[in-house]
């Protein structure tokens, strides 16, 4: 049987996960959501049954449906001209803060680094590799998302180049966890054989993986949306 602490501790959860709808629709169904979950919960506790399975599945299916309705917001902003030119802004400055870091402290920090420890020099330029790679896929990203906001100021929203450009983006952003996650295990047999801690290092791989794999989703979804709309118009025409 649930215990009260772990009833509690997973309607805190779901509470905090339903702050990440956008707010009008937090502040139209997230009252009803919170209190079906918590319902769910206290039948499932009184009957003597586990909360874990009936959690994940929620939490799942709840951020699966976050993922969908920020990215209809986002693809309607898109299609707004007049939040394009903020949208450009930040991402260029985005791209001009990432390039500012591999240009000028990752390559010096890891080369102190390497001076430091001559014998495993090899493993720290591998990482610093791995980091560039994923850089240029970041940056290839973000100029995908810049051309699909030139596409919608073109009135090219709804069209096969933004379908392509948002494909580009998810495969990018898929390929960017991959490399994460073979860090992540790279880091985890290298601190097994030495006896290093390798929760940061290994902490920091996870979030980007969870990042990476969040826009993943949202350019997955915006993609299928965009490609609906352009079948549907299709079908309109003939």
């Amino acid at each position: 049987m649930a215990s009260e602490p772990s009833l509690r501790r997973y309607r805190n959860g779901y509470a905090k996960l339903l702050r990440l709808y956008p707010k009008p629709y937090r502040e139209r169904f997230g009252d009803g959501m919170e209190q079906t979950f918590n319902d769910l919960c206290r039948e499932r506790a009184q009957e003597g049954r586990g909360l874990f399975r009936l959690a994940l599945w929620v939490f799942v299916e709840t951020l699966a449906a976050i993922v969908r309705e920020n990215a209809t917001i986002v693809m309607r902003c898109i299609m707004n001209r007049g939040s394009t030119i903020f949208l450009r802004l930040v991402i260029s400055l985005i791209a001009i803060a990432a390039l500012a870091v591999c240009v000028f402290p990752l390559p010096r920090m890891l080369a102190k680094e390497a001076a430091k420890t001559p014998d495993t020099a090899w493993q720290i330029y591998l990482f610093l590799v791995g980091a560039y790679i994923q850089a240029v896929l970041f940056l290839f990203a973000l100029y995908q998302a810049f051309k699909l906001l030139n596409y919608a100021d073109g009135n090219k929203a709804l069209s096969e180049l933004s379908v392509r450009a948002l494909r580009r983006i998810k495969h990018s952003a898929i390929t960017i966890g991959l490399l994460m996650m073979a860090g992540i295990v790279w880091v985890m047999v290298l601190s097994a054989g030495s006896g290093d801690d390798s929760a940061g290092p290994v902490m920091i791989g996870l979030m980007g993986t969870f990042a990476s794999s969040v826009v993943a989703a949202a350019a997955a979804v915006l993609q299928t949306q965009v490609q609906k709309a352009i079948d549907t118009k299709n079908e309109g025409l003939s």
